[in-house]
């Protein structure tokens, strides 16, 4: 028979593997389209800052070990960052989050980890936790960040600048249009 304490180390690795499986979840509520920098950049593809040289940053998402991040990409360049909260880091390929008829989308001010209604989730953290995309001015930039709720901060590490973990910040929030009714002809021939 086997003792307790396999029993417990077999619990205990069937519980890491279960997480595994669950983190890193996407959120499909938003539009997203899988890029990167050899590819067509699109038209409607949603404004999150400007970084200190001038350039747009567009709202991306990437998958980093087992988290799924908000991203900052230059259409010039295809050049990609993200944070975490401790690292900053670079990205090749990446999903833009991008507008359409009917989804439209707007930063909102927001402070201390509050979860705006209709906030923009890029997906879940390694704790299965949502992550969010936040951003604010620091460092000559406006900068896209990472908004964990439980931290109360929107967290922002680009290049070799110092991490900033900022409590006033705006989030991305997601506006349902509603989509014009086509004329409907009753003309029978």
């Amino acid at each position: 028979m086997y003792s307790p304490t396999k029993l417990i180390a077999c619990a205990l690795i069937f519980a890491q593997l279960l997480g595994s499986i669950h983190c890193g979840v996407y959120d499909n509520t938003d539009n997203w389209v899988l890029s990167d920098k050899t590819a067509n950049f699109p038209e409607n593809a949603v404004l999150g800052g400007i970084d200190p040289y001038g350039y747009n940053n567009y709202v991306g998402r990437i998958v980093y070990s087992s988290s799924i991040l908000p991203a900052r990409v230059r259409a010039e360049t295809g050049y990609t960052t993200f944070n975490t909260e401790a690292v900053a880091n670079q990205a090749t390929s990446y999903e833009l989050l991008v507008a359409n008829e009917t989804v439209s989308y707007q930063w909102v001010r927001s402070y201390d980890g509050f979860r705006e209604k209709n906030a923009v989730s890029v997906g879940t953290s390694a704790l299965n936790e949502r992550v969010y995309v936040c951003r604010a001015r620091t460092d000559g930039g406006i900068f896209i960040g990472t908004l964990y709720l439980a931290q109360k901060a929107c967290i922002i590490r680009y290049e070799n600048l110092p991490l900033r973990e900022i409590t006033k910040y705006e989030v991305l929030v997601r506006k349902v249009n509603v989509a014009a009714l086509a004329p409907f002809d009753n003309k029978i021939n």
